[in-house]
């Protein structure tokens, strides 16, 4: 096994996906075309994209006993499954149509019982590690506990909170030196913990600067707002080697596969603009 560089704690589930014509609406059922299962959930997504990009990975998350097998993870991902009895898997349902607009649903079940003991008992990969990637598809404190935990260790720690679940407080973003945000998750922060009502739409016709002072007040570390067409990266008193405070790159980044090849390429030497571009090249 590769030495692990990074460390992902997060959600898994298995995912359910219906390719439909159109997306139904209220009340109408909805023949698909396709229908497959496979292995998924935020955690398990990123990891495999840091994994293709090289790095050696170690994967944090929790499964039921429904005899559950959560394969198709590559070689160099080292996963540890906290297996939780009497407990189901999680699910996700997606719904894609024709455009790729989709509907999701999600049913935490053994996620919300990942235990801080159990990812504290996985010692040797934060040793290892020089990076955490956290996602919030699963037990809210735990990953309260593994972000403060990798700052013990003094890893960077990237935290993934969309979607904003109800338990997510002021801690979390405080222990995060990256927070990555999507256009929705942005405007739902702020609306939650500046109290400021604003709207996705409203967001895109924000200029820089009226974004990156929001950010500012959201985290002290980067903030990376995931736009319509580009990524604007709003930098705390870590530039990460970058030469600009606050900054756009014409290029967008949306889902796992780029958070996964984001924090792989910040495991290696290099500005954070670097990491950022050609990890937006990897989610086209």
């Amino acid at each position: 096994m590769a030495t692990t560089r990074l460390l992902v704690v997060g959600g898994y589930s298995e995912e359910e996906r219906w390719r439909v014509p159109r997306l139904p609406r209220a009340g109408e059922p909805a023949y698909a075309e396709t229908f497959e299962r496979r292995p998924g959930g935020k955690a398990f997504h990123q990891a495999t994209a840091a994994a293709h990009a090289g790095t050696g990975t170690g994967l944090i998350a929790a499964i039921g006993d429904d005899i559950i097998d959560p394969a198709g993870l590559p070689p160099l991902v080292d996963a540890r499954w906290q297996v939780v009895p009497g407990v189901r898997t999680g699910r996700t349902g997606i719904f894609e149509d024709t455009r790729g607009e989709t509907l999701a649903v999600l049913s935490a079940g053994a996620n919300d019982h990942l235990s801080a003991a159990f990812v504290a008992a996985q010692g040797e990969l934060f040793d290892e590690a020089s990076v955490l990637l956290a996602s919030a598809e699963t037990n809210i404190d735990t990953v309260a506990a593994a972000l403060e935990f990798a700052g013990a260790k003094r890893l960077l720690r990237i935290l993934d909170p969309g979607p904003l679940p109800a338990g997510l407080s002021v801690r979390e973003f405080a222990s995060t030196d990256v927070l990555l945000l999507g256009l929705h998750e942005f405007a739902q922060a702020c609306g939650r913990f500046l109290s400021i009502e604003i709207t996705a739409q409203a967001v895109t016709g924000m200029d820089d600067t009226t974004i990156n002072a929001l950010a500012r007040r959201l985290c002290a570390g980067t903030v990376v707002v995931s736009l319509d067409k580009s990524c604007l990266v709003s930098h705390g008193a870590d530039r990460h080697d970058d030469h600009a405070d606050v900054y756009r790159v014409p290029a967008c980044g949306h889902g796992d596969a780029f958070k996964g090849t984001l924090a792989a390429r910040l495991t290696l030497p290099g500005s954070f603009r670097d990491a950022l571009a050609a990890a937006c090249e990897r989610s086209v």
